[in-house]
């Protein structure tokens, strides 16, 4: 086997090779130790950032806890004059009834039939039949819809079968369903 005939480098070849070696060597630091230290500064830079914005939006949540307090307190009287509080769904139907009748007989009606027609978990629901007057049926249905908690009248139903043969509007059979939204309060 033949050996290549090696050739001594010249002083300028030489001083290139140890700047190249230099450079390689700066390079190798660079990677190995200095990026990842910058590259750390600046993680942890961007991290303190979103803590900063995440700090202050919990600021202002924290601020914003009175006025939310406020407006819920707000709510609550609302929801009383929506929605029926009861210890049970039968205590709630009970409530209504009464309502109703007691709201009937004041105006002076007769009440002929209150019957339940519930049918879901969030409400409790009445069929009513009256005979009355329109005057008298009026007032009914304005005190129903008017004084809290608001009932809602799903339906109503008129026959004046007596006006045909009296010639005059006098009493009338009426059947309304009625309904209120429930919450059931927990005993403590």
């Amino acid at each position: 086997m033949a050996l290549l005939p090696t050739r001594s480098l010249s002083p300028r070849e030489r001083g290139l090779v140890a700047i190249l070696i230099l450079v390689a060597v700066i390079g190798l630091i660079w990677l190995a130790v200095v990026g990842p230290i910058l590259s750390g500064f600046s993680d942890r830079a961007a991290q303190r950032t979103l803590l900063t914005r995440q700090y202050q939006q919990h600021q202002r949540i924290i601020g914003s806890i009175p006025r939310l307090r406020r407006q819920a307190e707000r709510q609550r009287e609302q929801v009383r004059n929506v929605v029926m509080t009861a210890p049970t769904k039968a205590a709630a139907l009970t409530s209504l009834l009464d309502r109703v009748q007691k709201t009937i007989e004041d105006v002076g009606g007769e009440v002929r039939a209150v019957d339940d027609a519930t049918d879901d978990e969030a409400a409790v629901r009445a069929r009513v039949s009256v005979r009355m007057t329109l005057g008298q049926l009026t007032t009914v249905l304005t005190r129903l819809e008017n004084e809290p908690p608001y009932l809602a009248i799903e339906s109503l139903d008129i026959s004046a079968d007596q006006a045909v043969i009296s010639g005059r509007l006098d009493l009338m059979e009426v059947g309304f369903d009625i309904s209120v939204p429930v919450i059931l309060s927990q005993s403590r």
